[in-house]
Formats: C-alpha cells, structure tokens, sequence
C-alpha cells in the first residue's frame, strides 16, 4: 500500500482569519478623544470652583460692609418694638382700677444697672395656653 503524500507545490494556506472590514476609528484615536474630552470637562469643573469662590468671597465681603447697617436696622427695630410696648402698657395702665395699678407699678428687677429689653416669643401667650 502507498502512501499518500501531499499535491506537488503544496497544499494551500487555510484561511483561519476573519476577513471582516474595519469600522470605527483604531483605539488609540478613542483614547486620546476621551482623553482630550475629560481634560476640558475637568477645566470647566476647575473654572467654575473658581467662579463659586470668588462670589462667595465677594458675598462675605459685601456682608461686612453692609454689617453697619444692618446693625443700626435692627437696634430701630428693637427701639420701635420697645416704645410700641410701653404704649400698649399704657393703654392697659389706663383701663385697669387703682389697686391693680398699685401692683402694676412695682417694679420686676431689684438691680437697676442694666437695661433690660423686652423678650419677644412666637407663638401664643402664656394666658392663651
């Protein structure tokens, strides 16, 4: 029995790649696309920071300059409460009988070094509660 042997000149190569075309631009193209993309992204991040700290600096600024002022409306506000207080005092002073009056007219604190402002509470008085 002979043996078979190969076709003179040899067999042909077999084809065992894929012979697909190429779609799509080769990575590294992607890579320094995202790349490039990222870098911008994380500068415009960096330059907003940057604009968030300014105008938080220039918000801080603008409040010490406008703390004088803002002092003065509230030590009216206080005053004008104060006074609108001692006149509804008065107004009530009037209507009541004179040994009510008598108690009205003593006075709360025993130490007269220091002014004491009024306190004013949200919310229902104790004689609605």
């Amino acid at each position: 029995m002979a043996q078979d042997l190969p076709p003179i000149g040899g067999y042909e190569p077999v084809q065992w790649k894929r012979n697909l075309p190429s779609r799509g631009f080769r990575p590294t193209i992607y890579f320094w696309g995202i790349t490039g993309l990222m870098a911008f992204g994380f500068y415009r991040l960096y330059q907003g920071a940057d604009e968030q700290r300014e105008l938080s600096r220039e918000r801080q600024w603008s409040r010490f300059y406008l703390e004088p002022l803002l002092l003065a409306e509230e030590d009216r506000n206080i005053a004008r409460r104060y006074y609108s207080e001692k006149a509804r005092q008065e107004l009530v002073r009037d209507s009541m009988s004179e040994e009510v009056k008598a108690k009205f007219d003593q006075e709360i604190y025993n130490d007269k070094s220091k002014f004491r402002f009024p306190k004013y509470i949200a919310g229902p008085s104790s004689s609605e509660r």
